[in-house]
């Protein structure tokens, strides 16, 4: 069963484009990572699962919901999360 799913997910930042129609299908207890260079679009794909971003264009289902036009909030309230490398708040101090 499919869990999460996008299609032709597009995201630009002025006239740089950034995610290009992107299509990603995950099942319910599968484990995916996304790998790639520095700038080639892996955070932004997070930002705009998760809501922090508004996709261009596209599709977003989490369990066969429509959650486009969803906010970070309500997206979170269906599990849908990103965990920072950087967990601190504030900088520590010696």
């Amino acid at each position: 069963m499919t869990l999460l799913s996008l299609h032709g997910i597009r995201k630009s930042f002025g006239a740089v484009d950034v995610l290009h129609g992107v299509d990603l299908s995950v099942a319910a207890g599968e484990v995916v990572g996304l790998v790639g260079d520095n700038g080639a679009g892996k955070s932004t794909l997070m930002k705009t699962i998760t809501g922090i971003y508004r996709a261009d264009s596209g599709s977003i289902e989490f369990d066969g919901q429509d959650i486009l036009a969803f906010d970070p909030g309500q997206r979170r309230q269906l599990g849908i999360e990103m965990i920072y490398q950087d967990l601190s708040l504030a900088k520590q101090q010696d």
